[in-house]
C-alpha cells in the first residue's frame, strides 16, 4: 500500500492548520494594537482639551447629592465620583467598565458614590437587593464582580447570599431615586464630580482619562 499521498495529506493538513493559527495570533496582535492606537488617540485628545473640560465642569450646577448607598474606594479622599446608573440600561454597561477601571489604579485617591436607578416593576428590583447584600457582607471587590456579571448574564441568582432578606433595606433605593426624580435627573447613567454635572459637550467614555488628569494635577 502506498502511504506517500496519506503522509503528504496529513503534512498539508497539519500546515493549514498551523498557519490558521499564527494567522489568528497576528489577527489578535493586530487588533489590540490598533485598540491601544485608537486609546492613545482618545487619551492626548483628552490631555490637550482637559482645560477646556475643567472650566466647563466648574461652570455646571453643583448639587448637594444625597447619601450614597454604596461607596467605593477611599471614603476620604477629597474626588469624590457620583454616578447614578441602573442594571437595565447598555450604557450603563460601560460606564461599569470605566468605574472598574478607576477602581483599579486610583482605588486610593478617589471616592466613587453609585446610586442604582429603582424599576417601577419591583420583581425586576430582585438583582438589586442582591447586589446590595453582596456589597454589605462580601466588600466592594465582589460587588463589582458581581455588577459586570450581571451585564454579562443578566442574572444573579448564584450570587445570593444564604438566610438574608436582601429586599429589607429597598426603601433607602426609593428615597435616593425620589431625589433624583425631584431634581429633574432621570436619564442613566449621569455623572458628577464633586457634585457638578458632568458636561454633555464632553462624552462620557472619556471619563476615566478626564478623572486620571485630575488626579496627576493635584499630585
Amino acid at each position: 500500500m502506498n502511504v506517500t499521498p496519506f503522509i503528504s495529506l496529513v503534512l498539508y493538513g497539519f500546515m493549514y492548520v498551523l498557519a490558521f493559527i499564527i494567522w489568528l495570533g497576528i489577527k489578535k496582535f493586530l487588533k489590540q494594537s490598533e485598540d491601544h492606537k485608537k486609546q492613545l488617540i482618545r487619551k492626548n485628545r483628552v490631555i490637550r482639551n482637559h482645560d477646556v473640560f475643567t472650566n466647563t465642569l466648574a461652570k455646571q450646577e453643583r448639587l448637594d447629592l444625597p447619601e450614597p448607598v454604596f461607596v467605593l474606594g477611599n471614603k476620604d479622599a477629597d474626588l469624590e465620583l457620583t454616578v447614578f446608573t441602573s442594571l437595565y440600561c447598555e450604557m450603563c454597561r460601560d460606564m461599569g467598565k470605566i468605574i472598574d477601571q478607576i477602581i483599579f489604579a486610583y482605588s486610593d485617591q478617589i471616592k466613587i458614590n453609585i446610586f442604582f436607578k429603582p424599576q417601577s416593576a419591583e420583581k425586576k428590583n430582585k438583582h438589586l437587593y442582591i447586589l446590595h447584600s453582596i456589597f454589605l457582607f462580601r466588600g466592594e471587590k465582589e460587588f463589582l464582580q458581581a455588577l459586570n456579571f450581571w451585564f454579562k448574564n443578566k442574572n444573579l441568582e448564584k450570587w445570593k447570599i444564604a438566610d438574608h432578606n436582601a429586599e429589607e433595606n429597598r426603601d433607602i433605593f426609593n428615597s435616593s431615586n425620589e431625589w433624583f426624580s425631584q431634581n429633574g435627573i432621570i436619564s442613566t447613567p449621569s455623572v458628577f464630580i464633586d457634585g457638578y454635572v458632568y458636561p454633555y459637550e464632553f462624552e462620557k467614555e472619556d471619563l476615566y482619562y478626564h478623572i486620571e488628569q485630575i488626579i496627576e494635577n493635584k499630585q
